[in-house]
């Protein structure tokens, strides 16, 4: 007996059906092992991003903290430096036309208190720009190091 055409067609439905069901649930297995590598893989990158960046940032506060106290002793300098040189005489308004020659060693003794501020102000300003670049130096040295 030969069976019916309905039935020989539902049969071979069902292992179509069963062949896409089976091939779908082995490719999702797949992607999931896939993704799930993926996804720990992005995870371990991400940890170790972030205890870099917690290395850097540790390395920039301490950076940023002996600038500042690199900076508060140069201006501490300048005030305990601007208090002395308040008594030196202003300019005279009549300079001669040409340099004296009996200049005691050039040492800023003879300086008035105008141009003795402006050249103590001018060496700190000196100071904390050599401030800021000895703490450039030593954080780009801090993040060369593993």
């Amino acid at each position: 007996m030969i069976p019916s055409p309905m039935l020989i067609l539902a049969v071979v439905l069902a292992f179509v059906a069963n062949g896409f069901f089976w091939h779908a649930k082995g490719s999702n297995g797949a992607d999931t092992r896939w993704t799930a590598k993926i996804e720990k893989e992005r995870a371990d990158a991400t940890q170790a991003a972030r205890e870099t960046e917690k290395r850097w940032q540790e390395a920039a506060n301490a950076q940023a903290k002996q600038h500042q106290a690199k900076i508060s002793a140069v201006r501490r300098n300048l005030d305990v430096a601007l208090d002395g040189l308040r008594d030196r005489p202003e300019r005279p308004a009549d300079l001669p036309a040409a340099a004296r020659t009996d200049c005691k060693d050039a040492n800023g003794a003879e300086l008035s208190g105008a141009n003795s501020r402006f050249l103590a102000g001018l060496g700190a300003r000196a100071d904390e720009i050599r401030a800021g670049l000895d703490a450039c130096y030593a954080y780009a040295d801090s993040l060369r190091q593993p």
